[in-house]
């Protein structure tokens, strides 16, 4: 009896632990961005960032690079820069990032900010398109682009500028 006492005890351990870093890092990670967006563009690190009020979802952007950072959402080196015409923001596929995209319905509202002027999108579009197909983004407008399960797809929303 004491020997599963004890097993019982070191199993709820190790799964409080398991369960406990994931939320940790996610409350770290809204800590961070909540203290850029108050401090305004620390060191000039982030572009800006987005918001999402569906799901509440508040993210940095900084400028694009090679790899993908797992918990930041890059501007692609095809795109202009926030508060231009093209904005093409790419991010991974986890819950840090971009998962939830996959749930924005047409009509859904998108925020981007360069921390001095917020600009409000609508989705209007949501599609999936090969890996190496870029007509997609031949339009003006706002596009969030993450992976899916399928290496050789992307998922794509498309939200249009409201003035």
């Amino acid at each position: 009896m004491y020997l599963l006492k004890r097993l019982i005890k070191i199993f709820i351990f190790f799964s409080l632990f398991i369960f406990f870093i994931p939320v940790a890092k996610e409350i770290n990670i809204k800590k961070k961005v909540e203290k850029v967006i108050k401090e305004d563009n620390i060191n000039n690190e982030y572009l800006g960032y987005i918001y999402i009020p569906k799901f509440n979802y508040k993210n940095l952007i900084k400028e694009g690079t090679e790899a993908l950072d797992n918990n930041l959402i890059e501007l692609t080196n095809f795109s202009d820069k926030i508060g231009y015409n093209k904005i093409i923001l790419a991010g991974h596929n986890n819950k840090y990032v971009f998962n939830k995209i996959y749930n924005l319905d047409i009509e859904d509202q998108i925020i981007i900010s360069d921390f001095n002027v917020d600009y409000n999108y609508k989705v209007n579009e949501r599609k999936i398109i090969k890996v190496d197909d870029f007509s997609f983004f031949n339009e003006d407008g706002l596009y969030l682009i993450t992976c899916t399960s399928n290496n050789q797809e992307r998922f794509v929303i498309k939200a249009k500028r409201e003035y």
